[in-house]
């Protein structure tokens, strides 16, 4: 199951590439890449993905890793 992080309205941009300025951002954790594939992978996931895209002018999918703290 997946979970909103952040979801804040975009702003003026400080710094983007021209034309770039988002009205919103949306921030998701999911449990493991293994779990976000399965959801893509998904029939019933992959009917309402068109949903979705033709909704959004720009969309960014970046997947990262959580920082740890390091000690020493």
């Amino acid at each position: 199951m997946s979970s909103p992080c952040i979801a804040p309205d975009g702003d003026t941009p400080l710094v983007a590439a021209q034309g770039q300025a988002w009205d919103a951002v949306l921030l998701v954790r999911y449990p493991s890449r293994e779990a976000f594939i399965r959801m893509v992978a998904d029939p019933a996931h992959r009917e309402i993905t068109s949903l979705r895209s033709r909704a959004l002018d720009e969309a960014g999918l970046q997947p990262t890793t959580p920082w740890t703290r390091r000690v020493g």
